[in-house]
């Protein structure tokens, strides 16, 4: 076996033990999410831009609706 071989053998044997064959896939994924929240965050800046009281009338909006969604507390 050549040396070069044996490099290629134990490299390719250490990717599989590090990660196995859904690595790189898990990879891809994570990096096609996150370029589409980066475009998404950028589109809602351009929108912001151009509408602020838009924007902060939604960001309100979102505020209060995660404030309902939030536990419940004790009536009194």
């Amino acid at each position: 076996m050549d040396g070069s071989e044996e490099i290629d053998r134990l490299n390719s044997r250490l990717h599989w033990e590090r990660g196995g064959p859904l690595a790189p896939i898990a990879d891809q994924a994570v990096d096609a999410f996150a370029s589409r929240v980066e475009a998404l965050l950028a589109w809602v800046r351009e929108r912001a831009e151009e509408r602020p009281l838009v924007s902060l009338f939604f960001a309100f909006q979102l505020g209060l609706a995660a404030g309902r969604w939030g536990p419940r507390r004790a009536k009194r």
